[in-house]
C-alpha cells in the first residue's frame, strides 16, 4: 500500500482503553488513525482531517455517536460511519445514520477491519 493509498480512520471514544486498543490495532493493519476522546474532539478532527472511516462510541461524555453522525452528514463529506455499543441500543436509530446498526462490545478488532473493507468496497 502506497502512502497516497492509506485510508484515515477516526477513532472516537470517551473510553481511553478502548479507544487505544482499537487504534492501535488499525495501525497495525497499515491505516493512518485520529484518535478523538469525544464528540466535540471528533468535530475538530472532521474539519482538520481528509478522513475515510469514523469509529465511534454511541455513547461518550461529551455527546453521541448518533450526534456525531448528525453531525457529519450535515456537512456532506463522504465519510463512512461505524457505530459501536456497550449495551443494547435503538438499532433504528443507527440504521437511520449509518449502513448498519451499531457493533456491540467487546468486540474483535479484526471484525471492526473487516467491516471497515467492506464498507469501502461498496464505494
Amino acid at each position: 500500500m502506497q502512502a497516497d493509498d492509506v485510508e484515515t480512520i477516526l477513532v472516537a471514544s470517551s473510553d481511553a482503553l478502548q479507544r487505544s486498543m482499537i487504534a492501535k490495532y488499525l495501525r497495525e493493519c497499515g491505516y493512518s488513525v485520529i484518535e478523538a476522546t469525544g464528540f466535540e474532539d471528533a468535530k475538530i478532527a472532521i474539519g482538520h482531517y481528509e478522513i475515510d472511516v469514523v469509529v465511534s462510541d454511541t455513547q461518550m461524555q461529551d455527546g453521541t455517536g448518533f450526534d456525531l453522525s448528525t453531525h457529519i452528514r450535515s456537512v456532506g463529506q463522504p465519510i463512512e460511519i461505524i457505530l459501536t455499543q456497550s449495551l443494547v441500543k435503538t438499532a433504528q436509530v443507527a440504521g437511520d445514520l449509518c449502513e448498519q446498526g451499531p457493533l456491540d462490545q467487546p468486540y474483535h478488532p479484526q471484525r471492526l477491519v473487516d467491516e471497515i473493507k467492506r464498507l469501502r468496497a461498496v464505494r
